[in-house]
């Protein structure tokens, strides 16, 4: 899987989030800063089996399951995409 799949499955979460109603900005801030934080790593070849990245996608995912199911399908799809990659 390569890293740019993983980017590009980050920034479709986030334009999901962006026309989300209902939804807590802080929500929005933190998926922000991961799409940074992962950016980064591609842009600089760095993207290596990083805990914090999984661990922070699966606080993302908690949170969408219990207030927004169709946004937990799409955080999902990017954990499942990072397991795959071996992180």
């Amino acid at each position: 899987m390569n890293p740019t799949n993983i980017l590009e499955s980050i920034i479709k979460l986030r334009s999901e989030l962006e026309t989300t109603s209902n939804l807590e900005p802080a929500v929005l801030e933190q998926v922000k800063l991961f799409q940074n934080e992962v950016q980064e790593k591609v842009d600089s070849n760095e993207f290596k089996a990083e805990e914090s990245i999984f661990d922070q996608l699966l606080e993302l995912e908690t949170d969408f399951a219990a207030n927004h199911p169709t946004l937990e399908k799409l955080t999902r799809d990017v954990i499942d995409k990072l397991s795959l990659m071996g992180i």
